[in-house]
């Protein structure tokens, strides 16, 4: 009998544990799909964003408005187009959406097929960019 209790026991705080990691929440989400247009478009409307640049990595354009995207350390905000001088950043077509909470559009991003992004929802006007660079050899 005492054995039967201790493996309900066990059996019971199982339920529990995944009760709790059940129901919580998950935070984080890829990248919104692929958008209509390209980088192209991006740039000749560049006084509509509040733009970030890293360097041989990417772009970010966060729309202006007032949802807020938590960029890392390495991302740094440019005020005009002629800041961005890396060209290697421009050959980079494929422009990604942004998307927060209940699918809220924050802005777009353009970056290396071979690096990692995706996001974290802090709020209801408020995300994370989490963005993980590869580094290139040399040949």
């Amino acid at each position: 009998m005492k054995r039967l209790a201790g493996t309900f026991r066990w059996f019971y705080l199982a339920i529990m544990a995944f009760g709790l990691f059940g129901c919580a929440e998950w935070n984080y989400r890829a990248l919104g799909p692929e958008a209509e247009f390209t980088s192209t478009h991006l740039r000749q409307n560049f006084n509509d964003y509040n733009v970030y640049y890293r360097p041989d990595a990417g772009i970010l354009y966060k729309i202006k408005n007032d949802r807020k995207i938590i960029v890392p350390g390495k991302w740094v905000e440019v005020a005009r187009a002629d800041m961005v001088t890396d060209t290697t950043v421009f050959y980079l077509t494929g422009v990604r959406e942004i998307l927060g909470q209940d699918d809220g559009l924050y802005g777009y991003i353009v970056y290396s097929y071979r690096d990692s992004a995706f996001i974290k929802i802090i709020d209801a006007n408020t995300v994370e960019l989490i963005y993980n660079h590869q580094v290139q050899d040399a040949p």
